[in-house]
């Protein structure tokens, strides 16, 4: 019965996607049976929401808590951390919390995922839990050497190709790593990743033609909205010999906006038309805004004098 539901919620083998009735038979099968993979499934299904299926969080919560409750399911213990970790409606970040269910994860059930998102915590930092670049390294590694992780050769290239405390820079295996990941899953952050060691000669492997082409990719296959940012910069600065095109450059600014409302595209396409370039007007007024949007919640820095200069040049042009 679960296993039937767990096809009608993914489409595959030849049956057709149903969510609604993939719920009944995991709700079937929880009833009758206390069916410890059914909570979880419904739970997976109930979290992310489908057709016919209204996303229902806290109750997803409840399901994860009753399958750890009844047998320690992994899958469980790991999907109620990243919830925990990120909170969602209905439901209470708690990054604490989070960080135990992904230990425990790690120890009971040598969970892949739940390596790399530790990793990726440890690697950043976050409300109560310190940096520990060495760590996340390990756990990096092992994601990879145990479950060919394709998240955990993006992280540990990210952490090899700036260095850290602990933990030597290493370019060319950052390359390779990057390299492996667009190769086994064309993961749009190996793209972005080695486009940025690709771009000029600071890490001395300048190949810019080929980062602009990583960017290109990363945008058009994923929607990837870092990608956007980058490689407008590049046409903007024509990197490493790229030929300049702030038009375009100003267009993928504006998808980034619109996408996900990126500050730094906000910050890009202020400046760009603060001063104008080819085939991009100068409207003070509106960089003036976009200014002051990508700067809410950052440190000023330059940042006053730059907007009373948008000010001044939006005034002067009334």
């Amino acid at each position: 019965m679960s296993n039937l539901a767990g096809l009608l919620r993914d489409g595959g083998d030849g049956v057709a996607q149903n969510s609604a009735r993939a719920v009944e038979l995991y709700e079937d099968a929880i009833k009758e049976h206390d069916h410890v993979k059914a909570m979880v499934g419904l739970g997976v299904l109930l979290e992310r929401g489908a057709e016919g299926v209204e996303r229902n969080v806290s109750r997803a919560v409840e399901l994860y808590e009753r399958a750890i409750d009844r047998s320690g399911d992994v899958s469980a213990i790991y999907y109620l951390g990243l919830l925990l970790d990120d909170g969602a409606e209905g439901v209470e970040r708690n990054v604490v919390r989070a960080i135990g269910l992904f230990e425990r994860a790690i120890q009971e059930g040598h969970h892949g995922g739940a390596m790399c998102k530790l990793a990726f915590v440890m690697m950043n930092g976050r409300e109560g839990v310190l940096l520990d670049e060495v760590r996340a390294a390990k756990l990096f590694e092992r994601a990879i050497l145990e479950h060919g992780d394709v998240h955990a050769m993006t992280g540990l290239g990210l952490l090899l190709s700036l260095g850290a405390a602990g933990v030597e820079k290493n370019v060319v295996r950052a390359i390779e790593l990057y390299e492996r990941a667009i190769d086994e899953a064309q993961d749009a952050l190996a793209m972005v990743g080695l486009a940025l060691l690709l771009r000029d000669d600071r890490h001395g492997v300048p190949n810019a033609a080929r980062a602009v082409k990583l960017l290109e990719r990363a945008v058009e296959e994923h929607d990837y909205v870092q990608a956007m940012v980058h490689l407008g910069n590049m046409l903007v600065q024509g990197t490493g010999g790229v030929r300049t095109n702030a038009a375009r450059a100003a267009r993928l600014y504006e998808r980034a906006i619109e996408k996900r409302h990126d500050r730094d595209a906000m910050l890009k396409l202020a400046c760009l038309l603060r001063d104008g370039a080819d085939g991009v007007a100068r409207d003070a007024a509106r960089a003036t805004r976009l200014f002051q949007a990508g700067m809410n919640g950052r440190d000023g820095g330059g940042a006053v004098e730059i907007l009373e200069g948008l000010v001044q040049d939006a005034t002067e042009r009334r």
